[in-house]
């Protein structure tokens, strides 16, 4: 079995600020609670979320025949505020998950390294930045990289809420990390 402290180790070197492990199992509760939202009119907005978007999102193996393992994996994102304007020049704000590269780009391309890494070792990979049909929140969950807070974000014990998500699904059968405790009783 692959080393699981040599993976986490290379993400970081990538840039990645928590690295944490599930298994890649059904989640058929999370699927019966999107199904039972979408019921109750719950997903009004959201056309694309669909009942079938729901199965696929609650079975990783249907985004990766043979998955085993979900690798989800954290970048922190808070950064300093820009010095203040002293001009009368108005100006808008805008949020600081947008004053860097697009996050999609910047993450994808570690994921990127980060899969053929994996691939020389053995595994086949799918990757995932706020693109696909994944359960990103509630897979990080499950790896322990956090728990949900009221507000539905997770809370990472380190990065708080500051930090763009982006899961990788494997063939490794990979030792799964412990969930965190719930927080937010």
């Amino acid at each position: 079995m692959l080393n699981i402290n040599a993976i986490k180790e290379y993400a970081c070197t990538l840039g990645f600020d928590s690295v944490r492990i599930t298994s890649a199992g059904a989640f058929p509760e999370a699927e019966r609670a999107i199904k039972e939202r979408i019921a109750q009119g719950l997903m009004a907005g959201l056309p694309w979320f669909t009942a079938e978007r729901a199965e696929v999102s609650c079975y990783p193996d249907a985004l990766l025949p043979e998955a085993q393992s979900i690798i989800a994996l954290a970048m922190f994102y808070l950064s300093e505020q820009p010095a203040e304007q002293t001009d009368d020049v108005p100006r808008g704000r805008i949020s600081r998950y947008a004053w860097g590269d697009d996050y999609h780009d910047v993450m994808e391309r570690k994921l990127d390294v980060l899969d053929e890494w994996l691939v020389a070792r053995g595994g086949r990979q799918r990757c995932y930045v706020d693109t696909g049909p994944v359960l990103e929140r509630d897979f990080a969950a499950l790896a322990g990289a956090g728990w949900h807070g009221k507000s539905t974000m997770l809370i990472h014990p380190r990065l708080g809420t500051w930090f763009f998500l982006a899961e990788l699904l494997t063939t490794l059968a990979l030792t799964p990390d412990a969930a965190q405790p719930d927080r937010c009783g």
